[in-house]
């Protein structure tokens, strides 16, 4: 879920039009309020479905968010870098065969590839003992740290009916009363169109564990780095500009390009945990392996990347309201668009 774009220095809704808001610079967060899960999840996944799916450019056969996507496959190879800290094989010695979905955040399935936004990246590892979904974002941090702020972030941005805009002093209110949103607000404004989208970074943002064979727990957190490193186009953007014929030449043509280091982030002692808007301080840092992309996928739909797909060897943080929601809202967003 990521609900925000941004068009040269406005933050864009559902609607085409856009509207300037001006936010203060975030300041960094070191630590989590202790909250109680009180969320029912399975009716509040519905309750923000349904009103994504209301919006105007939300296409019915295509997903929620992150309509608009490509797909391709390749190849994940451990560095061994893991081998004391998970029994997970294909974190550690296993080569794993990989889908890898790039795509905008929006509900547009037809959103130009040229207006200035984050974008995201679904990794599926098909491993021996199961299935590890990666889904991981540009953004630094996700916007909020439960679903009832997340309704009250829908209903901030639904357009004025009169002026087809979303209204800025709903937004500011918003911000106001979620100021935790700040940093993924931030990222969305500054956000710039990539060179490619094998040229950004994308984050996991959940907080994950690792578990050893004596059941000893590491959290972590996650990052796809591009081995080309991060490149962006400067405006203006050729409205022509295609991501998924970029993406295919380079695989083709420039294959070395082509893939990402999964870094891992060790957390510490203190460290946020079950709040994905907080974004950690500087940890070390271990390079887990290699994501080769070799081919744009075939017919592969439908397919449906869960954040909370995981094997033996990595577990999830018990208390991420937000890494459920995502769970039971994408499970909804692909029973509606393989229904029809």
């Amino acid at each position: 879920m990521g609900p925000l774009t941004h068009a040269a220095g406005k933050v864009e809704g559902a609607s085409s039009r856009n509207t300037i808001i001006i936010f203060t610079p975030p300041v960094p967060a070191t630590a989590c309020t202790l909250r109680i899960m009180a969320t029912d999840i399975e009716a509040t996944a519905k309750n923000i479905h349904a009103v994504l799916r209301a919006s105007s450019t939300n296409s019915p056969v295509h997903r929620a968010l992150h309509a608009k996507g490509v797909l391709a496959v390749g190849n994940f190879t451990p560095s061994g870098a893991l081998a004391d800290l998970t029994t997970a094989p294909h974190l550690v010695a296993v080569v794993t065969p990989a889908t890898i979905r790039f795509s905008h955040p929006g509900g547009d399935p037809f959103a130009p590839d040229a207006v200035p936004s984050g974008r995201g990246m679904a990794v599926k590892l098909s491993a021996p003992d199961g299935t590890h979904d990666l889904v991981g974002v540009s953004s630094p941090a996700f916007l909020v740290r439960d679903g009832a702020s997340f309704l009250d972030l829908l209903a901030a941005r639904t357009p004025d009916p009169t002026t087809g805009a979303a209204d800025p002093e709903r937004m500011l209110a918003f911000v106001g009363a979620h100021p935790e949103s700040l940093p993924a607000i931030q990222a969305a404004l500054s956000a710039r169109v990539p060179s490619s989208y094998a040229s950004l970074t994308y984050n996991g943002l959940h907080t994950f564990f690792l578990v050893d064979a004596m059941g000893r727990r590491q959290p972590f957190r996650w990052s796809w780095v591009p081995v080309s490193g991060e490149a962006f186009l400067d405006a203006p953007v050729d409205d022509g500009r295609d991501l998924a014929a970029e993406l295919a030449d380079r695989m083709a043509n420039h294959p070395l390009d082509a893939g990402f280091e999964l870094v891992v982030h060790l957390g510490e002692a203190g460290d946020p945990s079950g709040d994905p808007t907080v974004i950690w301080p500087e940890r070390p840092t271990l390079v887990a392996g290699l994501l080769e992309l070799t081919a744009m996928a075939g017919a592969v739909e439908p397919i449906i990347f869960d954040p909370t797909n995981v094997t033996a060897g990595v577990a999830l943080d018990d208390d991420d309201e937000i890494l459920k929601l995502r769970s039971v809202t994408y499970g909804l967003s692909y029973a509606a668009r393989t229904s029809r």
